[in-house]
């Protein structure tokens, strides 16, 4: 055979060759792939009751904890242990997964997830061992009770031994960086979005968060710690001026600052040694400073500082500092104090809700009951009326009512039965969360330790985004016990990672006006409402608009922030029985890349109740209620 004609019978016979040898390794591959699968499926299928099995333990230490119950919860974690033991074992077998590329990723990040879940069942333990000579105070389960000891006794008992705590901090601190460090290396991407309706990427970016906040807490609350007993009067008796800040005439530290006392805390004992109407302060005070601009600007009639509207500032230390060196300095009043706590009527109420009706002797019973008046607590009411029903004559001391209640609500307190204690003690922690206590130190180490908790009403320092909205109502009137705000917010990245933002308040009055005739004598709680307003944002944010302002914007550099400024309520009040809206559209100075994480601290106004949220990231919305200091992952 010629070699033209063989050349050109082996050419059929290679491509037929190459063809058949193509489809055998393609048939071998999609065996192997399909036995893979099916040998993949069959380990996915045997993991299934797995599942079912660690839900139900989660669930049992989840009630456990929300319980209360200490015994339980020692009991629960034993069980949950158990289980993640014999999981463990179980993943074990599948060991040389852990060579194979991508495979090995997600076996590597099992067996972390495992390591975690054995270290946060061990900090639980210790957390357990740790409050449980506290669970009598705490009003917490599964302790032994501490038959016939008060309130107070209890009290003593805690501040006398929290230098116990410290040490343990330090063990369950050392154990979340145990789980920090497992659970960082965890990769949320990797991850599908969502399987059967779980949304898995976004669950493990939210657990990978909480240990970051939980790890955060536990190193915020050891300088407080170690502060509280001396804080508590242990060593020496501490004195405080508290300053009242009657939140329905609100003001940037939480309202218009109405009411003083002092108050002696030794050993945790807290007594009231005097309690005076604000005006009284400043007539010891006795000085007459030009207002600043924001009084003269918006403020009627007023033309000099006084201390009563010295919290011109958002930022509590600020505000505070110069009362406080007037106080000690100048005024020099019954004894030289230690530092400011800041209230407000929220915190009253909360706490009579506990306690129930209380009498005090000369001014009447106080309760939380809602009064139909103005669909709030009595307690709130009744201090209005006191304080600003207009009466024959003048008596400069009616609002020194808040002394007297004070001493009543802390006797109520002290005496109280074993099963009111947790609730007493869930109010106040509540209450600073919230922002309806605030605390200033003269004290540097003291103050120090207080910010580092977020006690202390301070405008934080944040990396990434931030904003905090501050109004101020500068008409008298009590408007603020029925006005609500609403925050619908739009953030919108570009593709050059340009991030423009805007938000619309939405100032909602929906009671029907009081009756603020002077020769009336009606108590003039909802009127007309003028407020001075403020949005604090990152330092070199550009304004883009701003609308529902009556004067120009300001902008200016403040507290290391770029502050937005408007006001309305000369032409336009917001009146009882209607709304209005203010917006503001800016730019943010700093430029968000591609699949950086985009963080946003939004900050609550003292006083302010809550806030109605709506955030727009992204195309995706999200609806809470901010009723304290709020960070925000994307």
């Amino acid at each position: 055979m010629p070699a033209e004609e063989i050349i050109k019978t082996e050419e059929p016979r290679k491509k037929r060759l190459w063809l058949w040898t193509s489809l055998g390794i393609f048939l071998f591959l999609v065996v192997i792939v399909g036995a893979g699968t099916a040998w993949g499926y069959s380990v996915y299928k045997s993991f299934l009751p797995e599942k079912v099995i660690l839900e139900q333990s989660a669930n049992e230490l989840k009630t456990a904890i929300k319980e209360q119950n200490l015994e339980n919860i020692k009991q629960s974690t034993s069980n949950f242990r158990a289980e993640l033991n014999r999981i463990q074992a179980k993943i074990e077998k599948f060991s040389f997964l852990s060579s194979l590329p991508r495979v090995g990723d997600y076996y590597r990040d099992a067996q972390r997830l495992l390591k975690t879940g054995r270290t946060g069942l061990d900090m639980i333990d210790l957390v357990v061992e740790t409050i449980t000579p506290y669970g009598d105070l705490l009003g917490l389960g599964g302790v032994k009770s501490g038959e016939g000891k008060t309130a107070l006794d209890r009290i003593t008992f805690l501040v006398t031994t929290l230098d116990k705590i410290r040490p343990e901090l330090d063990k369950i601190d050392s154990q979340l960086d145990i789980i920090k460090t497992e659970i960082d290396q965890i990769d949320p991407r990797r991850y599908p979005i969502e399987i059967k309706g779980i949304k898995l990427r976004e669950s493990l970016s939210s657990v990978i968060s909480s240990v970051d906040q939980a790890s955060a807490l536990v190193n915020d609350a050891k300088p407080l710690i170690e502060e509280m007993p001396n804080l508590l009067g242990v060593n020496s008796p501490k004195y405080y001026l508290v300053i009242f800040q009657n939140d329905a005439e609100l003001r940037p530290t939480g309202g218009f600052m109405t009411a003083y006392g002092v108050l002696k805390v030794d050993k945790g004992k807290i007594t009231p040694v005097l309690s005076e109407d604000i005006y009284s302060l400043d007539s010891a005070w006795g000085k007459k400073l030009p207002a600043p601009d924001p009084i003269q600007n918006y403020h009627k009639n007023v033309f000099y500082l006084y201390l009563r509207d010295m919290n011109l500032s958002p930022d509590f230390a600020v505000s505070m500092k110069p009362i406080l060196d007037i106080y000690n300095n100048e005024i020099r009043g019954v004894k030289k104090v230690d530092g400011i706590v800041g209230v407000d009527t929220k915190i009253l109420a909360s706490l009579l809700k506990v306690l129930g009706s209380i009498g005090v002797p000369e001014w009447g019973n106080f309760s939380a009951e809602t009064d139909k008046r103005c669909d709030c607590p009595q307690v709130v009411y009744r201090l209005e009326e006191i304080a600003d029903k207009p009466i024959s004559g003048t008596n400069a001391s009616r609002k020194a009512v808040i002394g007297p209640l004070m001493h009543s609500i802390l006797a109520n307190a002290f005496n109280s039965p074993k099963d009111k204690i947790a609730q007493l003690f869930n109010v106040g922690l509540i209450a600073i969360k919230e922002k309806h206590v605030l605390f200033y130190f003269l004290d540097e180490k003291a103050q120090k330790a207080a910010e580092s908790f977020n006690l202390a009403g301070r405008v934080r320092e944040t990396e990434g985004d931030y904003q905090l909205l501050v109004d101020t109502n500068f008409a008298g009137a009590k408007s603020n016990l029925f006005i609500t705000q609403k925050i619908d917010e739009k953030i919108e990245i570009s593709a050059e990672g340009e991030v423009t933002k805007t938000i619309l308040v939405t100032y909602n009055n929906p009671f029907p006006p009081s009756d603020c005739g002077l020769l009336s004598g009606g108590l003039c709680l909802n009127g007309l409402y003028r407020n001075w307003f403020r949005l604090y944002v990152p330092n070199g944010s550009t304004l883009v608009e701003m609308t529902g302002s009556e004067v120009e914007p300001k902008v200016y550099e403040e507290l290391g922030k770029t502050v937005f400024e408007g006001f309305y309520g000369d032409k336009y009040p917001l009146r009882p029985q209607s709304m209005t809206k203010v917006s503001f559209k800016y730019k943010l100075p700093q430029r968000v890349k591609l699949g950086e994480t985009y963080q946003l601290l939004i900050q609550k106004q003292a006083g302010v109740e809550k806030y109605d949220f709506s955030l727009e990231f992204n195309g995706k919305i999200q609806e809470f209620e901010l009723r304290e200091d709020k960070e925000l992952r994307f």
